[in-house]
């Protein structure tokens, strides 16, 4: 980055994240990839994104539990190969 380049505002960089990782739960949907929530491997039933203040408010529900996670809890189980 040079020196008269804006740098990217924490807003900004925290939407880029919350994209990204929105974009790893959706390719894990697609590709039925395991992910993990509080030590257990689960798949990802159903995903839902909105807007909640200003923001992108993403839930998400596992097989076999009723309850709404919030997307930034899950992350992606390793591969088995």
């Amino acid at each position: 980055m040079g020196a008269n380049e804006p740098r990217p505002s924490l807003s900004m960089q925290a939407t880029a994240e919350a994209f990204a990782r929105d974009q790893m739960l959706l390719r894990a949907i697609y590709k039925a990839q395991r992910v993990l929530y509080q030590g257990t491997y689960r798949h990802i039933q159903l995903m839902n994104s909105g807007l909640s203040g200003g923001d992108v408010e993403t839930i998400v529900y596992l097989t076999g539990s009723p309850d709404a996670i919030p997307a930034s809890e899950i992350t992606l189980a390793p591969e088995i190969t």
